[in-house]
């Protein structure tokens, strides 16, 4: 009996000793190195501009934020270090650029806090509501309201549609999977009013009143008109996304409209406008940062068990291949991780990292251990072209609403790198309608890597963006949005592991690994594009 009583204290001791040992070495991978490992080059906010000649700005954003050091590092005001990654370039289509992110920033209300973005953009904290730390895409902004409705109650939403690309709103979980949703082409207009995201609706109708309802609970078998669903009980904390894609001109991220009107219709009939009906609805999350849904000290363990490669990535060494389907959260961790363990029954559509049942996503994962030139090629699908403000009714014949390739640090971070979208890639498609996007930092783009030369280039960045972490890491996102039902080669096609190339055929993206930037400038300016399609036997 003292014998057993012995060995269980004994493991007792062990398992503490083991779980100390464990906690111990996972802080320490957490530790700043003060930038010995980090690449330092370029800028992570913008330099202070003027608000009008000869009067400076107080500060380069907004919402202001730390000075990063030479390689991003920051502590954010609850304390929480990242890596910033440098500044894109500035593009003329851009909806978040120098001159009109001080104006952006005032466009909020007490239930809509207003826009956010990557780093840099409104401000380099990266603890403020005002850095979006989801992967976002930087052609659009997602406003994130977080409220609950008490029992009986429901919200009511009012305003004038927008002039933009794609508009929606989406409810989620506390940790980003995607609830419920209502797409701007599904919302009826109010009488007299019309939508024009619809067919035959000139874009720049006047027109253009709308108002919707967020209702807790589930939906009736014989779902209502304009309403989206909490999918959960009345005083549930609820985050919702208003998502605003390619805004005309990029005038303002709301498209030249109010940001929308909220009431609180209560079950007794009475209604709260204003200061009364977000007060009413208050929830804790309202206003600051979303949580991060991953924690660094799982990232910084997973990459650095015994046996991790020298990158701490999960990032391999390929000539050419293709991206991969993004399905759910486990899965993806499993196929990067332990493949063995990604069985096929896993690969389940449940979304993750604030997704939305609108957009598919393929992605890679990169490393500048394995090269320091990357470049993505593949067929361009047909969107509408919108940006100019065009008053023709939307075109519904085209394969997408939307298109996008992103560069992004680690799911941890969830900070966006740089962006191109389909508009702005245009001017370097190929006769055939191939697109061609260069990716490397900065100090390593190759001369030819412009449009002058015919492809797009983007900024590779920084890392995974987790002091202790990868300087290496880099990852590719591409979104297909508001995919056409008659189109079957999207990532909506791709219904199970490995059958990209089979379900996309010419409309897959794949990424050829130059290792160097000579590699590619052999390729003259123009640049030769045959040679790149050959590399991937298009």
């Amino acid at each position: 009996m003292k014998a057993t009583l012995r060995f269980l204290l004994w493991l007792i001791a062990a398992g503490l000793l083991l779980s100390v040992a464990l906690v111990t070495w996972v802080n320490s991978l957490g530790k700043d190195d003060e930038g010995v490992s980090r690449p330092a080059y370029g800028s992570y906010t913008w330099v202070k501009p003027e608000l009008a000649p000869g009067v400076p700005a107080p500060q380069p954003t907004p919402r202001g934020g730390p000075t990063p050091r030479a390689d991003g590092y920051v502590v954010g005001s609850q304390g929480n270090d990242f890596i910033l990654p440098p500044m894109p370039p500035e593009r003329a289509m851009d909806i978040h650029r120098q001159d009109s992110v001080f104006a952006n920033s005032k466009l909020k209300s007490c239930f809509w806090p207003g826009p956010k973005l990557r780093p840099g953009f409104y401000t380099t904290d990266p603890d403020d509501y005002g850095i979006e730390n989801q992967m976002p895409d930087t052609m659009n902004t997602f406003v994130t309201a977080w409220f609950r409705i008490p029992a009986g109650a429901k919200i009511v939403v009012k305003g004038e549609f927008p002039r933009m690309r794609h508009w929606s709103f989406t409810t989620y979980t506390d940790d980003g999977i995607p609830r419920d949703a209502l797409d701007d082409i599904d919302i009826e207009p109010d009488a007299g009013s019309f939508n024009p995201f619809r067919a035959g609706v000139p874009r720049d109708v006047s027109a253009r009143r709308y108002s919707f309802s967020i209702e807790s609970g589930e939906p009736p078998a014989k779902r209502p008109a304009n309403t989206v669903y909490t999918l959960a009980a009345p005083g549930t904390a609820i985050g919702m996304h208003m998502r605003n894609y390619v805004p005309d001109r990029s005038i303002t991220y709301l498209g030249s409209v109010a940001v929308p009107e909220v009431e609180l219709h209560l079950a007794d009939g009475t209604v709260l406008t204003g200061e009364d009906a977000c007060a009413a609805t208050a929830a804790p999350l309202r206003g600051k940062q979303v949580p991060i849904t991953l924690p660094k000290a799982g990232w910084l363990a997973i990459n650095n068990m015994p046996g991790s490669p020298a990158d701490h990535t999960s990032a391999h060494d390929f000539a050419v291949e293709g991206l991969e389907r993004f399905y759910n959260r486990t899965y993806m961790t499993l196929r990067s991780y332990w493949p063995k363990l990604a069985l096929d029954s896993l690969a389940v559509e449940k979304g993750g990292f604030w997704s939305n049942k609108s957009t598919r996503y393929g992605y890679k994962v990169l490393s500048q251990a394995y090269g320091k030139v990357y470049v993505v090629a593949g067929k361009m699908p047909s969107t509408p072209h919108t940006w100019n403000g065009d008053p023709a009714p939307l075109d519904q014949h085209a394969d997408m609403r939307y298109w996008s390739l992103c560069t992004v640090q680690s799911p941890v971070a969830g900070a966006p790198v740089d962006c191109l979208f389909d508009e702005a890639v245009l001017p370097t498609l190929d006769p055939q309608g191939n697109f061609f996007a260069v990716i490397s930092r900065a100090p390593d783009r190759p001369s030819n890597a412009t449009e002058a030369c015919g492809v797009a280039w983007m900024e590779y960045g920084n890392g995974d963006g987790v002091p202790g972490g990868s300087p290496d890491y880099g990852s590719i996102i591409n979104r297909h949005t508001g995919v056409n039902p008659n189109f079957k080669r999207s990532w909506f096609a791709v219904q199970k592991p490995q059958a990209e190339n089979e379900s996309m055929g010419e409309y897959l993206p794949y990424v050829i690994n130059f290792r160097e930037k000579a590699k590619f400038e052999a390729l003259g300016c123009p640049v030769d594009k045959a040679k790149i399609l050959a590399m991937t036997n298009k």
